[in-house]
Formats: C-alpha cells, structure tokens, sequence
C-alpha cells in the first residue's frame, strides 16, 4: 500500500526499533491474557496463583511502556514524513517552469499540501495501533494453536475467507478514491472563481446561478462517489465483524462436535483468547477506513511530486547575488504558443525579433489578447520559447544560464502577488523605504517594520504602487511593468509618466512596460521606444525622441 510505502521510504527514525517495541506490545498483551487465564484457572481450583499474578504485573507495566514509546514514536514521524514531504513538494514548485505549473493547477497543489497531509496525520494513530494488533492477533493465533490446532485452522479459514473477499475490490475503490479526490479538487476550482470573481458573481444575477449550478452539480458528484465508497467499505467492514462472530460461533459448537479433546476448560480458554483479540480485530477494521484514505492520499501524494519533478529545472545555476548590470539583451526569431484551457484555442506569439539595451526605456503597446503579457514573461524566461534563442551580453539563455539571466529581472505584472514580508531583501534601508512610500502616497497607509508591511489590505492600485516599491527595493537593472497604470488615478497615472518614469531612466534602470496610455507616451519627454503588437507579433516600431 501506497501509505506504508511512503512512510518506509521517508522514514527518519529507526524501523526495527519500533517494530521491536510493536513487538513486545503484542507479547505483553498475549502475556497478560495467559496470567488472566491462568489466574482464574488457579482460582477456580481455590489455590491463587503468584506466579500468573506476577507475569499480570510484569506485563501490564511493559504493556504501558511500548504504548507510550509506540504511540508518541508513531506521531512523531508521521508528523516528521509529513513535514518533508511538504516542505519537498514546496521546493519543487519554486523550482518549477511556469507553463506546465500552470497546467497541473493550484487546486491540485493545495490539495496536497494541505489535505492530503491531513488525513495522513489522522492515520499517525491508526497505524500505530493497527501494527500493534496486527501483532497481538498472531500471538494469541499461535496461543489458540497451542490450545487447539483444530481452532486454529478454523479461525484461520473463516477470517481468511472473509479477508479475502473484503480485499477483493480494492483497486476498484482505490480507482473511486482518486476520482473522489479529482472531483473534489473541481470544487476548489469553483470555491476559487466565487472568491475571486465575487464582484462579477454579484453584477450578474445568471452567472451567479450558473455558477451556484455548477457548484451544486459538482459536489453533489463528489459526494455520490465519497457515498457509493464508503458503503462499499462499511459493508466489508460489517462482512469482517460477522466473520469475527461466525468464528465464535463455530469453535464454542462446531469444534466439540469434531475434537473430543478440546474440553470444557481449553474451549473457554480459547474463547477468552478470541475475545480477548477480537477487540484488536475490531480496532483493525474499524482503522481500515483511515489507512484507505491515506492510501488514496499517499497515491495523490506522490503523483503529484512525479508531475512536479518531471517539471523542475533539469538544472539551475546558483547566483549568490543579483546581477548588476548587462549591456544588450537579443531576443531572435523566437516562437511560442500554448493551449487557452478556457477556449481549448491555440495561442501563438511569434516569430519574435527584438533587442534591449541597457538604459532603454521600452513601451509595449496593442490590443487584449495580441501578446504582450506572454511577451513580457519570455522576455524573463518565465517561458521557454518553443524555437527561436536569447541572448545576453552573448550568452544564450538555456538551462544552465536561466536562472543567471531571471536575476536581471524585476516585475509588477497584470497578476502580481504583493507579499506583505520583504523576502529576498534581508536589509532593506529603512529610510528609502520611507521615501518611496511618501513619494508613491502610501505613508498613511502602510509602514515597514521588522521585514513585513504592517498590512497589504490595501486598493488594486496601491498594491501595484507598493509592489513597484518592492521591486525598486530588489534594485535588478530591469523592471518590467505589464499594464502598471491601468489601475491608478489619473492623478498618479500622471505622475507616473512624467516624474517616475524619468527618474527611473535618470537612475540607469532599463525599463519595458506595457502601456495603452497613448496620450500620455505622446507626451513624454523622454528617448523611447515604442512596439506595437497584434495578433501575437510586432506589427509596429516608433523611436519617441521629446528629450
């Protein structure tokens, strides 16, 4: 099973040790049942016996010993296996190529780290307890063979029996689980559009029932599935219980009809000793519900780390610092496209000629959807090209210099994510801090202190203000800005032109932004450059010389 492989595989402590103590568990038990048998046997002939109550004693207090070391022990790793995997699965996404990070999904990814670890930590116990009866149940087998071979291989072929047919159908509720799973991660989807597109939900009263349809529709799916899974294995379960009466059964009438040995006192002693395993028994299937659910979560687990591996950055240059500076940047002949899962459309860009050097001050300009954000993000190497090379300062980006060449790079673009700590800038200068947060009117509004902002809760435009703060923190030779002043005011989308844009240029920072402000270049007094893009390609060239 997909849930003890991980946990050997990832395991940090030692296996035989806790085996070792699993193992005396099960021998306590057996040794506590004995002295019970002995101990009323000894009764029954009015002559107590010290030396059953001596091994009672003995056993009780090594029992208590391996449950702590067990239990404690049990959690321990499984909480440790969980962490590294976590944390693993983690690095593999920061490490990740964004176009096919995008294809596996969020939904999947949060899935994971969140709740298929969870269920994993609730089998932590289950485990623990379902080893230590798995033992205990041999033990007092091996008991009741000793008692009655006959008993013994009677329990034997009923409880396999009932085994058998209860592990009949587990690949068909595996396959269940992992679609149970799959529909599941569709309602996060759809969790995620009533958050995120909330305003729009709230204008449109048919898209609002449309998407409460299609919420309805999916989780009603889900739950079916999770219904028609459960069922099946509450009824194997019931199938185990019965079995575990029928072989009572069977011993306390079945036995003395074909054995004349097993007499009265060795048919009561066997049947103090089924009992007495039968509660393990029971714990064992009542346990089985949970280890499923990790197993199905152990699958998705490491499904999704296969995915994530095969998508990591077959290798990565390690840069101790940003690079400073770079002189020309040749973009030749580049072509990409990728599938629009929203129109299952093919989108194109390209083939793609252009040059950066370093100072320049870039605008590109076109319609929705002709190109320019997927231009900026090959433009970072955030995508590889299908064909077409780029070069910097006469190195050709590939696997071993990508991660060199992103270290040029700073950018706010349409989706930016504003992190409200200052990763990346261990030391930043409180005081141009300050300033920048004056110069872009954020100082009533947020401050920095100890490493983070005091709050990001802030408006579209400002967050953009403040992550082009950030950005000017990380002090890279190029900003790229995609759309940066769509979301301001007009006030400060004035400001943005004709004061900040300059200093920038003043400061030597190469920039390329993404702009549909055309009154605003025209007004510039600044050398640019400006690109029209349609239909995926430059259609459009103009040299701005109002300096």
């Amino acid at each position: 099973m997909s849930f003890f492989q991980l946990v050997r595989r990832e395991m940090q402590g030692s296996l035989d040790r806790l085996v070792i103590m699993a193992a005396l568990g099960g021998v306590s038990t057996a040794s506590i049942l004995a002295a019970i048998n002995a101990g009323a046997q000894a009764a029954d002939s009015g002559k107590p016996s010290l030396w059953a109550a001596t091994l009672f004693i003995i056993a009780l207090v090594l029992f208590i010993k391996t449950q702590h070391y067990i239990l404690l022990t049990a959690t321990a790793e499984i909480e440790s296996i969980i962490h590294k995997v976590r944390v693993r699965m983690m690095d593999q996404v920061r490490h990740s190529e964004l176009l096919p990070l995008e294809a596996i999904g969020r939904a999947a990814i949060v899935a994971a780290v969140t709740r298929e670890t969870s269920t994993l930590t609730q089998a932590a116990n289950s485990l623990a307890f379902a080893a230590q009866g798995g033992i205990l149940i041999l033990f007092v087998a091996i008991y009741v063979a000793y008692l009655s071979l006959l008993a013994f291989a009677l329990s034997v072929l009923i409880v396999g029996f009932a085994a058998a047919l209860f592990h009949a159908r587990n690949r068909q509720l595996a396959i269940a689980n992992r679609e149970a799973s799959e529909w599941e991660n569709r309602l996060f989807n759809r969790l995620m559009d009533l958050l995120d597109g909330f305003k729009e939900v709230r204008l449109s009263r048919a898209r609002s029932e449309d998407l409460y349809s299609d919420i309805v529709e999916v989780s009603r799916t889900a739950a079916n599935i999770k219904i028609r899974t459960q069922a099946e294995t509450f009824k194997r379960m019931v199938l185990l219980q019965s079995s575990m009466y029928a072989m009572l059964g069977a011993i306390v009438f079945a036995v003395p009809v074909f054995s004349d040995s097993l007499g009265g006192a060795s048919i009561t002693k066997t049947v103090t000793a089924l009992v007495f395993v039968i509660g393990a028994c029971f714990g064992l299937v009542q346990s089985i519900p949970i280890l499923s659910a990790a197993n199905a979560a152990s699958d998705n687990v490491q499904r999704l780390e296969a995915r994530l591996r095969a998508i990591v950055a077959p290798m990565e240059f390690e840069v101790s610092e940003p690079a400073g500076r770079f002189d020309r940047i040749e973009v030749r002949n580049v072509v990409f496209s990728y599938l629009e899962r929203s129109t299952e459309t093919v989108f194109k860009v390209g083939p793609l000629n252009f040059t950066l050097q370093s100072g320049e001050l870039v605008f590109i300009t076109g319609g929705n959807g002709s190109g320019k954000s997927t231009f900026m993000k090959l433009l970072a190497s955030l995508y590889k090209p299908d064909s077409g090379e780029i070069i910097f300062d006469g190195i050709t980006v590939t696997d071993a210099t990508r991660e060199t060449y992103r270290q040029l790079f700073s950018a706010v673009f349409v989706d930016y994510h504003l992190f409200q700590r200052l990763y990346g800038i261990p030391h930043p200068d409180i005081a141009e801090v300050n300033r920048l947060l004056s110069e872009f009117r954020l100082q009533d509004k947020t401050r920095l202190a100890h490493g983070e902002f005091d709050t990001v809760d802030l408006s579209t435009g400002q967050r953009k203000r403040l992550g082009l703060i950030v950005s000017m923190l990380e002090k890279r030779p190029i900003l790229l800005l995609d759309e940066w002043a769509a979301d301001q005011d007009p006030d400060f989308r004035r400001k943005f032109y004709h004061e900040l844009l300059p200093a920038l240029h003043r400061a030597g920072v190469t920039v390329v932004a993404v702009s549909h402000d055309d009154r605003y270049l025209d007004e510039m007094h600044l050398p640019a450059r400006r690109l029209r893009m349609d239909e995926g390609r430059f259609v459009e060239r103009m040299i701005v010389e109002n300096a």
